[in-house]
């Protein structure tokens, strides 16, 4: 996908991660992704009101609205991208009790549909708070995140510079969080020797999923 404008890209990461909770911010997300893929029309007031909302729509006669002029060149990219979180967020609901699990498994979720993005605005305030261990691989978890993502937008240098540094930090943080990553790690070792080579990298290996406490 080709990067949005800042302020587009920042607004939508915004919605993406309040829509982890039922209510207006998940409404809001899954109309933008059902106007976008139907060509930025809906006969719904509703989603239409929710829409104009943003400011990113105008409204046509017979109660229709589409993408404004200066967002319309975007569009194909901000429809795949409230798409793909959508896909996220239409029937999430989280774990029992709020804990790092609960963040984990967002995290999981957003990285499996390519939202590195949004990876990285959900982590960095819990990564300030945390206590040493865990806030290294934080750090380590957020610099693999925009390593894809800068990836994603054809910086390859970036990429490599950053996944060296999350790599290096998510290895050595061992146990801090609950997650299973050694296998991820060799994945991700894999794509940053391709790159280091001038390869094209392989697949993402996907985000591991977080162990829940056992009762």
């Amino acid at each position: 996908m080709a990067p949005l404008p800042l302020p587009l890209r920042n607004r939508l990461a915004e919605l993406i991660l309040e829509a982890f909770e039922p209510g207006e911010a998940r409404a809001t997300v899954l109309a933008l992704a059902r106007a976008c893929d139907s060509g930025d029309a809906t006969s719904d007031p509703a989603e239409a009101s929710r829409l104009l909302d943003l400011g990113w729509f105008e409204s046509l006669p017979g109660g229709q609205i589409r993408l404004r002029g200066v967002y319309r060149a975007h569009g194909a990219d901000l429809a795949e991208r409230a798409s793909r979180a959508a896909s996220v967020v239409r029937d999430w609901a989280d774990p029992p009790g709020q804990s790092l699990v609960t963040l984990l498994e967002r995290t999981e979720a957003l990285a499996t549909h390519g939202l590195y993005f949004e990876v990285h605005e959900l982590l960095e305030p819990a990564w300030f708070r945390a206590p040493e261990p865990t806030r290294t691989a934080l750090q380590g978890l957020i610099q693999v995140a925009v390593a894809f993502h800068h990836l994603e937008n054809g910086n390859r240098e970036g990429a490599r510079s950053l996944l060296t540094l999350g790599v290096a930090k998510v290895a050595d943080a061992g146990s801090a969080l609950p997650l299973d990553a050694r296998g991820w790690l060799d994945g991700l070792r894999v794509t940053l020797a391709a790159l280091s080579r001038g390869q094209d990298p392989p697949p993402a290996p996907r985000w591991p999923r977080p162990r829940r406490p056992t009762s």
